[in-house]
C-alpha cells in the first residue's frame, strides 16, 4: 500500500513546491491540492511542484462538474498532464463547498451525471472525443482529438461515500476516492467497489482504491488533539448517527447531533474547543476517524494503515493541516519506513 499526501488550499505555490519537493524524497506516491472557492487555484497551484519533481503523482481533489464543465476539467488535466510528463492526477466528484459558494444546482440523477464526467475526462486522455460526447447531462458538441498529446493519459478517480456513486465508479474511472472511512467498516464500503469493479470494460487498468484521511498526528500531543477537535465537524461524513454508534453510546450520539452547530463553531473560530459536551466525546471520535495524537502514538497508527492495505485499499492519502512539512516529516520517517518494511 502507498501513502498520498493531502495540502491545504490556502498553501501558495511556493509551499506547495516545497513540500511536494520533500514528499517525493520521502517515497510519497502524490500530491494533491484541495479545491476551495476562496483560494489558491487547485491546477495552477501545481505547476512549479511538477516542475522540480520527476516521479510525484500531482493533482486536484476533488473536483466537480457542476463547477465546471468536464471539457474544461479535460483541458485543464491533460495541460498539467503534457507539463509533467505524464504525473498528473485528478478526483471528481459531485461537490459540495464551491458548489454552495457559487449558488449552483445539481442535476436530478447526480451520479449519472457524475459518470458522463468521468467518460469526458478519461476518454479526453485516450483518444475518445474525436467524435463529440452526447451525453444526457453533458455534451461535447465538436470534435476533440487533443493531437497534441504526447504523454500517457492521466488517471481519473472518483470521490465517494454511498454505495451508488462507488460502484459506478469502480465501473467507470481508474480508481475511487472512498471518503473518511475507518478500516474497521471498510468491508462494507470495499463491497460495493468490488461489486462496480466486476463490471469494468475489458481492457482497462486493475481499479486504484485510496481514502481521504485526515492527519492530526503532532509532536505535541495535545496540540494534535485541539487540531483535530476543530476539524471533527467534517469527520464521518458529517457526523453521521449511523458512524457515530461505531464508537459512541446511542446518549453519546444524540449529544454530538444535538451539538453538531457547536463542532462547526469550533472550525470557525479555530480554537478546536467544542461547547456542550465533554472534551473526552469528540477526542473518542478524532482517535477514531482520524489520525490523532502523538509520537507514542504511531504504532497504532502504522497498524491502522497496514488494516487499510489488508481491506483492499492500494494508497491511502493523509490529509495535512497546520505545519505541515512538521507532519510530513513524522510521515516520511516513521510510518514510511514501517509500511516499507
Amino acid at each position: 500500500m502507498e501513502i498520498d499526501i493531502i495540502l491545504e488550499p490556502d498553501l501558495s505555490p511556493r509551499q506547495v513546491a516545497e513540500l511536494g519537493v520533500a514528499a517525493e524524497r520521502y517515497g510519497v506516491r502524490a500530491v494533491w491540492s484541495s479545491n476551495y472557492f476562496a483560494h489558491w487555484d487547485c491546477f495552477l497551484s501545481l505547476v512549479p511542484l511538477l516542475q522540480q519533481t520527476q516521479k510525484l503523482l500531482v493533482g486536484p481533489l476533488a473536483i466537480s462538474p457542476f463547477e465546471m464543465h468536464p471539457l474544461k476539467i479535460a483541458n485543464s488535466l491533460l495541460s498539467l498532464n503534457e507539463m509533467s510528463d505524464g504525473r498528473a492526477v485528478v478526483a471528481m466528484g459531485a461537490g459540495e463547498g464551491n458548489i454552495d459558494a457559487m449558488g449552483l444546482a445539481k442535476p436530478a440523477k447526480i451520479v449519472r451525471a457524475v459518470r458522463e464526467a468521468i467518460e469526458i475526462v478519461r476518454g479526453a486522455g485516450r483518444g475518445q472525443l474525436a467524435k463529440g460526447y452526447q451525453g444526457e447531462d453533458f455534451q461535447v458538441n465538436f470534435p476533440c482529438a487533443y493531437g497534441w498529446i504526447k504523454s500517457s493519459p492521466p488517471l481519473v478517480y472518483g470521490t465517494a461515500y454511498r454505495g451508488m456513486m462507488m460502484r459506478m465508479e469502480a465501473r467507470v474511472a481508474d480508481g475511487v476516492y472512498i471518503g473518511c472511512t475507518p478500516p474497521e467498516v471498510m468491508a462494507e464500503a470495499m463491497a460495493e467497489v468490488s461489486e462496480g469493479a466486476a463490471k469494468r470494460a475489458a481492457g482497462m487498468a486493475p481499479l486504484r482504491t485510496n481514502t481521504f484521511w485526515a492527519w492530526h498526528l503532532k509532536r505535541d500531543r495535545k496540540e494534535g488533539y485541539r487540531e483535530s477537535r476543530r476539524e471533527i465537524a467534517w469527520r464521518a461524513r458529517k457526523l453521521e448517527a449511523e458512524l457515530l454508534a461505531q464508537v459512541l453510546q446511542p446518549d453519546e450520539v444524540r449529544l454530538v447531533r444535538d451539538n453538531y452547530d457547536k463542532c462547526v463553531a469550533a472550525w470557525f473560530d479555530r480554537s478546536g474547543n467544542i461547547q456542550g459536551m465533554p472534551e473526552a466525546i469528540p477526542n473518542r471520535l478524532c482517535e477514531y476517524f482520524t489520525s490523532t495524537g502523538g509520537l507514542e502514538d504511531i504504532e497504532r497508527e502504522i497498524e491502522r494503515f497496514r488494516m487499510f492495505g489488508r481491506a483492499g485499499l492500494t494508497e491511502v492519502a493523509l490529509r495535512l493541516h497546520d505545519e505541515p512539512m512538521e507532519a510530513l516529516q513524522i510521515i516520511g520517517e516513521r510510518v514510511m519506513p514501517a509500511l516499507r518494511g
